[in-house]
């Protein structure tokens, strides 16, 4: 997702804006904000413009918070852009607010408020574990479209349980699990997901 935002600044300046919600997908990675600072002013010149992440949230992992831009002419613009993560834990339906502060020596005092909503998966799914093969660590991810019952099991190849990673009611979401097999021989291993009606397994390589 790429966001791009026109902000007009001029000396001793104070702005609001009308709000939009952003629709994000826990887990997407490389989304962009893009603001751009105009300054309107026909003669006068404005130095030291600091756009900085003034209101964070949990569920979005910046690159980086602020951004000096050391000088901008009289009508003339200049890009500051802040790209994030989206944790793969975000509470599906919730409304997350973040803001941006824009100041500077000269009396340039703006707010910029970003609203996301994290939207849910519309189906049952199993993701092949990352890394595979492994040693001794991989991950596990799934989704949920609806709340449900999830049991997440590790057989080895002969189809003895060896691990029960996941045995309890969950809400719907995008859902990642750690499987740590440090005391397991190399081998091929499957893992299973059941959740209401869904069930599906995959297979995965420890290699030491």
């Amino acid at each position: 997702m790429k966001i791009k935002i026109l902000i007009i600044v001029s000396a001793v300046t104070y702005c609001s804006f009308s709000q939009t919600i952003y629709e994000v997908t826990p887990g997407t990675k490389g989304n962009e904000i893009t603001l751009t600072v105009a300054n309107i002013s026909e003669t006068n010149p404005t130095a030291n413009v600091n756009v900085s992440l003034a209101k964070k949230s949990s569920s979005l992992n910046f690159s980086k918070e602020e951004e000096m831009i050391d000088n901008l002419v009289a009508k003339a613009e200049a890009e500051v852009k802040f790209t994030f993560d989206v944790s793969r834990n975000a509470i599906i339906n919730k409304k997350d607010t973040i803001e941006f502060m824009i100041t500077s020596p000269d009396g340039i005092m703006m707010m910029k408020q970003f609203i996301f909503s994290y939207t849910g998966p519309t189906e049952f799914k199993l993701e092949q574990n990352y890394p595979n093969p492994f040693n001794p660590t991989t991950t596990i991810q799934y989704q949920l479209p609806q709340d449900s019952k999830v049991i997440l099991k590790v057989y080895d190849i002969l189809g003895s349980e060896v691990a029960a990673l996941v045995n309890e009611e969950q809400e719907a979401g995008y859902k990642e699990v750690k499987f740590d097999a440090i005391n397991f021989a190399s081998g091929i291993y499957v893992y299973s997901l059941q959740a209401g009606n869904y069930f599906s397994t995959k297979k995965m390589m420890l290699l030491r």
